[in-house]
């Protein structure tokens, strides 16, 4: 979402650079239609198949040795990115929210449209107030300044001011954020001055009011003469060759912008060098099996322990929708053959459906017999990634010493699903530290985290 924002942000800004001789109104429509669409493109749906948090769960969720272990103590021991952005977020929120009420408050205290509380003019809403000094303004200086405050009020900036200035506490950290908004204020006064002259009053009386309101201001609340925007407005005030007719194309466009950014099928900063799983090509779904009934089923003969783990992962709800954790146990335990398991999803690891495959290996990691490890190991050049991922989640959870050679082939592997495992085997074996530190630099973050953790 960030990488989303800031393409949308630094799209605009180049936008409003190009479009240097447009009319402001038109620069100020492109920039506020920004800062709404960067408010709305959290809301919109993004349409990614699987969170990568949700895959590791779904390929290991009753595993006895969960691949990341640890993160939640992490997560505890320091502050999230969600926290800070929460606390950056009421400090800006609390800042501007007490600007607004000041300025409803000196509104409110103002009588017949003047304050002796302010110094120059401003614009809350459809309310016009102008400091007490203003009373002795000269007939042409009045005019001005009215029809400047009036174009506000018409144009609505009150409104999309606190849009701008919501979008900057949301994005409080964002650089860009920043300086939309203060490039939408400027181009929101250029805009009213565009409507001034329209109305008729010369260009150089007008930049003489403007000089005049700002000689006399020491500070300022909604500025009308800003000292840090003077010589621009100034400057495009005098040029003839700037347009002053606005158009709201521009920002329609940008609002188009953001939905279009939203749906992008892949999420920007989720890693894109080769993992398989961001192709789509073989999505969770495609592996499951259909359900089925099973009978009583007696934890009896050698493989007790195995079926009383299985039959305890059939009884519980799956978490989410794709937790086949359930379905797996399930289906497994419909092949026990007079106390015996392990033997006949031996045979299962054969079959011609690779869903099958994929449930029996799946099952057999939690079976503590190493009869499955070479069986396994040959899984591992499938040319299926599911497969792989799910046979080297079998052999992490075995943790037969004779996987080791091809675990350490498989520590290149396009699919993160199978690095990850490979990262806890290793962890596990307490071996090949270099190859672990290696992985520690991985391209994507939980084959990273499972790396940490076996290091440690």
């Amino acid at each position: 979402m960030i990488v989303k924002v800031t393409l949308l942000f630094a799209l605009v800004l180049l936008a409003a650079l190009c479009m240097r001789r447009a009319a402001a109104a038109t620069r100020h429509a492109l920039l506020a239609a920004a800062q709404i669409a960067a408010l709305a493109l959290p809301l919109l749906p993004s349409f990614v198949t699987v969170p990568a948090s949700e895959e590791v769960l779904n390929v290991g969720r009753a595993s006895a040795r969960p691949l990341v272990v640890g993160t939640e103590r992490r997560a505890e021991a320091r502050p999230t990115f969600t926290h800070l952005w929460f606390a950056g977020f009421l400090i800006v929120s609390a800042t501007k929210l007490a600007s607004l009420v000041r300025a409803i408050r000196v509104v409110g205290r103002a009588k017949d449209g003047f304050s002796d509380e302010i110094e120059q003019p401003m614009t809350l809403g459809a309310h016009i107030l102008l400091p007490s000094g203003a009373r002795y303004w000269s007939e042409e200086r009045l005019k001005a300044v009215l029809l400047h405050e009036r174009a506000h009020a018409e144009r609505r900036d009150s409104l999309l001011g606190l849009a701008g200035e919501l979008a900057c506490a949301v994005y409080w950290f964002h650089p860009l954020a920043w300086l939309v908004e203060r490039r939408a204020r400027l181009e929101r006064e250029r805009a009213c001055d565009d409507a001034v002259l329209a109305a008729g009053v010369a260009p150089c009386d007008y930049a003489s009011a403007i000089v005049d309101v700002a000689r006399a201001t020491r500070t300022m609340a909604m500025p009308m003469a800003a000292p840090s925007q003077l010589e621009t407005r100034i400057a495009a005030i005098l040029n003839p060759g700037i347009a002053r007719k606005g158009s709201r194309a521009a920002a329609i466009a940008v609002l188009v912008l953001a939905p279009a950014l939203a749906a992008l099928e892949a999420d920007i900063p989720r890693p894109r060098f080769g993992e398989p799983d961001l192709r789509n090509d073989s999505p969770p779904q495609s592996e499951r099996l259909p359900s089925v009934a099973v009978a009583d089923v007696e934890a009896t003969g050698p493989d007790a322990v195995f079926i009383t783990f299985l039959l305890d992962a059939a009884a519980r709800p799956p978490r989410d929708s794709i937790d086949y954790v359930p379905e797996r146990a399930r289906w497994a335990l419909t092949k026990v053959r007079d106390g015996l398991l392990v033997e006949p999803l031996l045979e299962e690891l054969q079959d011609r459906d690779w869903r099958v495959r994929a449930y029996a290996a799946w099952a057999l990691g939690y079976s503590g017999d190493t009869r499955a490890t070479a069986p396994l190991v040959a899984m591992l050049r499938d040319r299926r990634w599911r497969i792989r991922a799910m046979a080297a989640h079998a052999l992490a959870n075995l943790g037969d010493p004779a996987a080791e050679p091809a675990m350490l082939s498989a520590v290149d592997d396009e699919a993160w699903q199978v690095r990850t495992p490979v990262a806890s085997y290793l962890g596990g074996r307490g071996t090949h530290r270099a190859t672990l530190e290696a992985l520690r630099t991985d391209r994507h973050i939980m084959v990273r985290i499972a790396a940490e953790e076996a290091l440690r």
